[in-house]
């Protein structure tokens, strides 16, 4: 179960998606308290920083073929320094899902099932992703592929649909931009939706032509950004200070000024599918990647088994992430960690591969 075969296309769309789900999240937090300033220099300046981890995992997939993080961590630092270096990581694969789910849960429960608990969503979310991660690496790309034939037509009907109602007046110009965003937490905790690329190095063994997966995954990563870029810019253009101004008030009341001013409102279930379906597999990508990594370190025949505790003890802490205010500050803190100790991580190993060569490795 550890040896799924894997191709290109289906790697490269799981990233693809999991930024779009990560776009999401970034609409509904950072951007709506921003929208005073140009955010989008600021962005790009983001994308750039993301470049680094991303250049990183990049070169080791190349020179350690077929090898995951923890065989790699394993041969250049040792058995006892590389657990050490990727526990953290795996922990966060295992903890990003709680808040996601929670934050989705809130989304679909004020927009559109006005009398579901958000609770029981949160644990019908935790339940899917859960189910499509037991199934295996290769069921949760499959699952993204269909996913995302949906997904992107659908973000084209609203773009469609929204366009008519775009004020461009609204949105700050370009040289405008506001660089105290680099003071900001949620600035950092924005940067999600550019750090996927930790999934590959958890899939690696499964992989067979890394640069050509590379320069497909860098090439999603441009379309993306254009992709958020103008997402973004009509969000700003359409809702202006108005939506800024309720960013503390229930998401269901920006989502009602939402519904009135673009889109009618047969599209709630449009918004559902664009944000609902990639969060989901998102979800099923970071459980399935740290269940395989605990499944290796304790020689378990498959991971399936470290799914199913993972999905009893996360039901039982669901009760945590009720308040939306106590996930939106989980996913705050642990997106900017993740991103300093996984560049850290990645830093260490390409030193320590290139000071250890080759032939020391296979000796």
């Amino acid at each position: 179960m550890y040896s799924e075969k894997i191709s290109m296309l289906q790697i490269g769309l799981l990233m693809g998606s999991f930024f779009v789900a990560g776009a999401g999240l970034f609409y509904n937090g950072f951007l709506f308290q921003s929208v005073d300033f140009n955010p989008f220099v600021p962005l790009l300046s983001g994308l750039l920083l993301s470049l680094l981890p991303a250049a990183l995992v990049a070169w080791l997939c190349t020179r350690h073929r077929r090898k995951n993080i923890l065989s790699i961590s394993q041969e250049v630092v040792g058995p006892f320094f590389g657990f050490l270096l990727v526990f953290p990581l795996v922990v966060a694969h295992f903890l990003l899902p709680l808040p996601l789910s929670r934050i989705a849960a809130e989304l679909v429960v004020d927009v559109y099932l006005i009398q579901t608990p958000p609770l029981l969503l949160t644990v019908v979310i935790l339940t899917i992703s859960c189910w499509i991660a037991t199934l295996g690496t290769e069921s949760v790309a499959r699952t993204n592929d269909e996913h995302l034939v949906i997904i992107f037509p659908l973000t084209v009907i609203m773009f469609a649909l929204s366009v008519p109602d775009i004020r461009p007046e609204l949105a700050r110009p370009f040289f405008q931009p506001d660089f105290s965003y680099w003071n900001q937490l949620e600035f950092y905790g924005s940067l999600l939706i550019f750090l996927s690329f930790s999934l590959v190095l958890f899939l690696n063994n499964s992989i067979s032509h890394s640069e050509k997966i590379y320069r497909m995954i860098f090439a999603l990563k441009g379309f993306g950004v254009i992709y958020l870029f103008i997402t973004a810019y009509m969000i700003i253009g359409t809702l202006g200070m108005e939506m800024a101004a309720t960013f503390d008030q229930p998401l269901k009341v920006k989502m009602t000024t939402l519904r009135e001013t673009v889109f009618i409102e047969r599209v709630d279930i449009f918004l559902i599918l664009l944000w609902l379906f990639p969060t989901v597999t998102a979800m099923a990508a970071l459980i399935v990647t740290a269940a395989r990594a605990m499944g290796q370190w304790m020689g378990l025949p498959n991971y399936r088994i470290i799914v199913i505790l993972y999905y009893i003890v996360a039901v039982i802490a669901s009760p945590v992430m009720l308040p939306f205010q106590h996930a939106k500050r989980m996913l705050l803190y642990m997106g900017p960690i993740w991103m300093a100790f996984l560049t850290v991580v990645l830093l260490i190993l390409f030193v320590a591969s290139l000071w250890k060569s080759p032939q020391k490795i296979k000796a």
